[in-house]
C-alpha cells in the first residue's frame, strides 16, 4: 500500500524536471510553423518600412492579422507578376516574404488569441482563405523558379500547407477531424 504514495511522488518529480513544451515549441524554442532564423511574435526581416509599419499600427488582434494577411497578399501578387515577367530572383524573394508573412500571422493569432476563441477562429478562417485564394500564384510562381530555388522553397510550402490544414482542422473539429501527417 505504500508504493502508491511513492510513485505518484516519484511522477511528480519527474514530470517537474521535465522539459516543459509549453504551446507547442520544441526545445530549441522554435514554434511549429517558424521559419528558421525567425524570432516567435517577431515580423519577418524581409518587409519594408511602409509594410512593418501597417501591420503594427494595428493593436488589436484581428486587425493585426488581417493587416498581415493583405501585405502577404501584396507580396504575392507582386511575385507572380514578376515571375510572368521573368524576373524570378525576385520573385523568390516576394515569395519568401509571403510564406514568412503567413507563418506570422498564424503563429500570432494562436498566441494573441488563445482564449478568445471566437476571434481566434476568425483568425484562422480568414488565413485559411488567403493561404487557398493565393495557392494557384503560389504554384505558378514556384513553377517558374529554377529547380535549385524550388527545392529551398518546397519546405516552406509545406508548412504553409500545413497551416491551412491545421486551421481548416480547428475551425471543423476543435482539432479533431483531420489525424493524418500530410
Amino acid at each position: 500500500m505504500a508504493l502508491k504514495p511513492i510513485f505518484i511522488l516519484l511522477v511528480g518529480v519527474v514530470l517537474a524536471y521535465a522539459e516543459p513544451q509549453v504551446g507547442g515549441q520544441s526545445s530549441t524554442g522554435q514554434l511549429p510553423g517558424q521559419l528558421p532564423g525567425q524570432l516567435s511574435g517577431q515580423l519577418p526581416g524581409m518587409l519594408s518600412e511602409m509594410e512593418k509599419e501597417s501591420i503594427l499600427k494595428e493593436q488589436e488582434p484581428k486587425p493585426h492579422v488581417e493587416s498581415a494577411l493583405k501585405v502577404a497578399e501584396a507580396r504575392i501578387k507582386n511575385a507572380f507578376q514578376l515571375a510572368q515577367g521573368n524576373q524570378i530572383s525576385e520573385a523568390a524573394q516576394d515569395l519568401d516574404a509571403y510564406l514568412a508573412l503567413i507563418v506570422y500571422a498564424d503563429t500570432y493569432a494562436r498566441k494573441a488569441l488563445a482564449s478568445k476563441n471566437k476571434d481566434r477562429n476568425n483568425c484562422l478562417k480568414k488565413i485559411e482563405q488567403a493561404i487557398f485564394k493565393q495557392s494557384r500564384n503560389m504554384e505558378s510562381v514556384t513553377r517558374a523558379m529554377s529547380l535549385e530555388s524550388r527545392e529551398a522553397v518546397e519546405p516552406q510550402i509545406g508548412e504553409v500547407k500545413k497551416i491551412r490544414l491545421r486551421a481548416i482542422n480547428d475551425l471543423l473539429g476543435g482539432g479533431h477531424v483531420i489525424n493524418s501527417s500530410n
